[in-house]
């Protein structure tokens, strides 16, 4: 005997997998209109993605080239502050009380000044100077330190000299009618 199938689900069922149904033909439409349409969705997020990328590269590109201009003309505009600071510095030193400076080492004469080197921006000079001895010397740095012009003497170092006589360096500090009102004051030592 020959074996027969049956089928016993309904042709017309919705669960019936056949591709001359119309429920089928109207699934699997769906199915690849979803699938495009998502495929299309997809490359609209990335175009996005880069687009966005691109603005912020650009953004930032922006950003430096600002940055870069800024910092130009601050450099541009610094050397022009920093010579009105150094025509101001030099207004006030040829405005400083120097006559009053020297007469102060001109009142003391027990020394034979080889170097004066005002530093004004730290309110100091530095003097080199020869003395015949020690306790001259001392006696030469008291007098000067009695003097309104200076605050403060700093004896740097001192020497015997091959001529004779003592070498010796020393700071003198300037009083603050003597000082350019931007020098740094210093301490102590």
């Amino acid at each position: 005997m020959k074996p027969m199938m049956i089928d016993f689900a309904d042709q017309r069922g919705m669960w019936r997998w056949d591709w001359r149904m119309r429920g089928t033909q109207l699934g699997i439409a769906f199915t690849l209109l979803a699938g495009v349409l998502g495929f299309l969705t997809i490359e609209r997020v990335l175009q996005v993605r880069r687009d966005l990328e691109q603005a912020r590269v650009a953004q930032a590109a922006r950003v430096e080239a600002s940055e870069q201009r800024a910092r130009s003309e601050r450099s541009r505009v610094q050397p022009l502050a920093e010579e009105a600071q150094l025509l101001r510095q030099s207004m006030l030193q040829r405005a400083q009380p120097w006559e009053e400076i020297f007469r102060a080492f001109e009142r003391v004469p027990q020394a034979r000044l080889q170097s004066f080197e005002p530093d004004l921006a730290r309110g100091v000079v530095k003097v080199q100077a020869n003395m015949a001895d020690v306790a001259g010397l001392q006696d030469y740095l008291r007098s000067l330190q009695g003097s309104p012009v200076f605050t403060r003497l700093s004896l740097m170092r001192h020497e015997a000299a091959a001529e004779g006589g003592i070498n010796f360096h020393y700071e003198a500090q300037l009083a603050a009618p003597y000082r350019l009102p931007d020098a740094e004051p210093r301490s102590a030592p």
